[in-house]
């Protein structure tokens, strides 16, 4: 059988920290196409059921357009279950359409619940909400892991969204609640997680009869041995967003054998855009124009991005050491790289070598100057170089940039 799993979609995002509005606008009609494709890809690969480990959308005010697509994808493929345990980014206004909501669409709530498909597959998950309610506090440290009961006879599969902490310092609670009490008290509470809210303590539950634990939060690809039975997994997001989710962006393909309880995994990369950094040493370079040269060769032709395509986000990264007098212009050459891919972002890591000691015997106007902001105490290394290039390019005639 096989089953995906996405998380941290992020839909209706913004997006507005390195687009503007209208390629924001069409970042985000983007970002619901890749949904819908990832939909189409698991109706074409006899997919059973695709787990949305949270984040599914950014904010609580969803677009009619995208609320009813995602509905619409949901209800148009009944061959597909579809789970959803809502993140710290999903709220309820796409749930509240209990009218609209899909036969086929499957839902957690604050405690746990299970469903099971065909073939012994059962998918467990509760949401982790961040509230905490006079109940909630007086339960143990471990509430969320002890109220977990499976079958291991099954294959089970755990959907959680939250920050995994791989050791547990937890305090013994001296409060010992009885199995019994735990289950009733579990179904009274509105809003309830572990004490540490959205966070995930792995070793908690390891040992649970999970043989997969699909989890969401982490826009990272990220994997781990739960147990001597079971793994922890993030799919990372389904599409980068920002210069900080480089990379291939994607789900995971699973394909199960309840049986011999193996399961195989592939990453599949469905972003529509991807976001890249391409750092470019120009030590030694003096010039504006030399710069660019040497940067257009890098992403033409450079070990590191000479196949980008001209439809991705690039950040190009300046780096290595200029001497104290080399010009360079961010403002222009940023006009010069601006049209190279969708989005192109430069920024400036180096640093300027100034041979203070030339100057110390220098009595023109640049000596003094330079003199000065040498012996300033308050002035980091950075600054300095930073205030002596401004200086210079003024005493230069040159804009300031």
């Amino acid at each position: 059988m096989k089953l995906i799993h996405v998380a941290d979609l992020h839909l209706d995002s913004r997006l507005s920290t390195n687009l503007n509005e209208e390629k924001a606008r069409e970042r985000r009609h983007e970002l619901t196409g890749t949904w819908l494709r990832l939909v189409d890809y698991a109706a074409k690969h006899a997919v059973s059921a695709i787990l949305i480990a949270g984040d599914l959308f950014d904010t609580a005010a969803v677009t009619e357009t995208t609320a009813n697509t995602v509905i619409a994808s949901i209800s148009g493929h009944p061959e597909i279950a579809f789970f959803y345990v809502k993140g710290n980014h999903d709220q309820d206004s796409f749930l509240n359409r209990e009218e609209k909501l899909p036969e086929n669409l499957y839902l957690f709530g604050d405690s746990w619940k299970t469903y099971r498909l065909s073939d012994g597959i059962a998918i467990s998950g509760r949401e982790l909400g961040t509230n905490q309610n006079a109940v909630a506090s007086h339960l143990p440290a471990d509430w969320v892991s002890r109220t977990l009961q499976l079958n291991e006879e099954e294959f089970n599969i755990v959907m959680l969204h939250g920050q995994i902490v791989e050791s547990s310092h937890r305090e013994e609670e001296s409060l010992r609640i009885h199995q019994d009490s735990v289950q009733n008290v579990d179904k009274t509470l509105s809003s309830s997680a572990s004490g540490d809210g959205e966070e995930i303590h792995l070793p908690e539950f390891a040992n649970h009869c999970i043989d997969y634990l699909a989890l969401g939060h982490v826009h990272k690809y990220m994997e781990g041995q739960l147990d001597g039975r079971g793994i922890w997994c993030y799919p990372g997001c389904l599409e980068g967003r920002g210069f900080d989710e480089c990379g291939p962006h994607g789900f995971v393909l699973m394909d199960l054998d309840p049986e011999t309880h193996s399961m195989t995994r592939e990453r599949i990369d469905i972003a529509a855009r991807h976001l890249h950094e391409v750092t470019v040493d120009v030590s030694g370079l003096e010039s504006t124009a030399a710069m660019e040269k040497a940067i257009s060769h890098q992403l033409t032709e450079g070990k590191n991005s000479g196949a980008l395509p001209a439809k991705d986000f690039v950040k190009v990264i300046l780096s290595g050491e200029l001497s104290m007098d080399a010009e360079l212009n961010l403002p222009f050459l940023e006009s010069r790289l601006g049209t190279m891919f969708y989005v192109t972002r430069l920024e400036n890591r180096t640093t300027r070598h100034i041979p203070y000691e030339k100057f110390r015997e220098d009595r023109s106007l640049k000596g003094s100057f330079i003199r000065n902001v040498e012996m300033d105490p308050a002035l980091t290394p950075e600054i300095r170089a930073e205030i002596i290039e401004t200086g210079l390019r003024l005493l230069r005639g040159q804009e300031v940039l």
